[in-house]
């Protein structure tokens, strides 16, 4: 073996495990035990996993988000396939955009936290609404779920309340956190 190969990093290291782990298994909890947060002001009941997946992938990297996914995503009551594909890309992405986009503007608070806010809209509206809405027509086929378009369509009361509540807990999260607890892990 060189030199080259011996000083490769492992793809998780045992504190992005630990982050995953713990994130992955906080959104799990949070599903097995039924935990549900009512959105101020609106109808609209919720859950955390989000607000897990989001933070825990990145910090942990797209490897660990592919775990938090996984374990967020696993045991989503009655449609779990859609779930999971969701919450496992969407880990990916918020590994790679938060270490590519907003830690990289991190000397400008102001600045990393809108690209934050960012970032969690386009979790929301680039990969997991679209790829829910894709694994429930893909893996349900049913004439009454309607199509993938209608199921889009229906989206604007359902996840804009919760798109605007993840996003606002998750950047005042971000916003209190020190820098040292924020840093991309991988």
């Amino acid at each position: 073996m060189n030199q080259v190969e011996s000083e490769r990093k492992p793809l998780l290291s045992a504190r992005q495990v630990g982050i995953a782990a713990a994130f992955g298994g906080a959104a799990l909890a949070v599903v097995l035990a039924g935990l549900t947060i009512p959105i101020p002001g609106t109808p609209i009941v919720t859950d955390p996993r989000e607000i897990f997946t989001t933070i825990g992938a990145s910090i942990a990297g797209p490897i660990g988000g592919i775990v938090i996914g996984i374990l967020a995503g696993i045991a989503e009551p009655g449609i779990p396939l859609a779930s999971l594909l969701a919450h496992i890309v969407g880990g990916i992405y918020s590994g790679l955009v938060y270490k590519n986009l907003s830690w990289r503007f991190n000397h400008n608070k102001i600045l990393s936290l809108v690209l934050w806010a960012l970032q969690v809209v386009g979790y929301y509206m680039l990969i997991v609404v679209p790829l829910f809405a894709a694994g429930v027509t893909l893996f349900y086929p049913d004439p009454a779920n309607g199509t993938f378009f209608a199921f889009l369509g229906s989206l604007e009361v359902t996840v804009l309340p919760e798109l605007i509540f993840t996003t606002t807990v998750t950047t005042i999260i971000m916003a209190a956190l020190p820098e040292r607890y924020r840093r991309p892990l991988w």
